[in-house]
C-alpha cells in the first residue's frame, strides 16, 4: 500500500527524482497555488465539494514549489508529503501544522474525487484555507 512507504521508498521507486534546481518553476508553482487558493476562497461559501479540490491544488502546488527549489520532481502526491516531513518538518524549517493540513486536505480530496456517494465535509474549510495562505507565505520565503 502506497501510504506505508517511506521517503527512501519514494526515491527507490522513482516517485521522486533528482532534477535541475529551478527557482523559476518553484515561483510558477507558487503562483498556481495562489490562483487555486483564491478559487477555493471564492467557492467556500457555496459549500460545494469543488472548493476542496481547488484548495488541495493550492496545497499541492505550494509543497511542490519546495521540491522544484531543492532540485527534485515528483510523481506521487503522497511522496511530496513524505519529502516535506523529512526535509522541512524534521529539520524545523516549517511548522508541522502545514503538513497535517496538507495531509488532511489530501485525504478529503481523495474521498471527494473517488467516492460514488456525496461526501459530507466536516472539517473547517475556512481554517484550512487560512493555513494554506500561511503555508504559501512561509514557502515563498524559503524559495531562493
Amino acid at each position: 500500500m502506497i501510504f506505508l512507504i517511506s521517503l527512501k521508498d519514494c526515491f527507490d521507486k522513482g516517485l521522486i527524482k533528482k532534477a535541475e534546481k529551478s527557482t523559476n518553476l518553484a515561483k510558477k508553482s507558487l503562483r498556481q497555488a495562489e490562483f487555486f487558493l483564491e478559487e477555493a476562497s471564492d467557492l467556500v461559501d457555496t459549500k460545494k465539494q469543488i472548493s476542496l479540490l481547488t484548495l488541495y491544488n493550492s496545497f499541492f502546488h505550494t509543497a511542490r514549489a519546495l521540491l522544484y527549489n531543492d532540485g527534485f520532481k515528483e510523481r506521487s502526491h503522497f511522496c511530496i508529503a513524505r519529502y516535506l516531513e523529512s526535509e522541512y518538518i524534521n529539520n524545523n524549517k516549517i511548522d508541522s501544522k502545514f503538513l497535517h493540513a496538507f495531509e488532511t486536505v489530501m485525504s478529503l480530496r481523495h474521498t471527494v474525487q473517488y467516492s460514488t456517494d456525496k461526501v459530507e465535509i466536516e472539517e473547517d474549510i475556512v481554517e484550512l484555507i487560512n493555513l494554506c495562505e500561511e503555508f504559501i507565505v512561509v514557502v515563498s520565503k524559503l524559495i531562493t
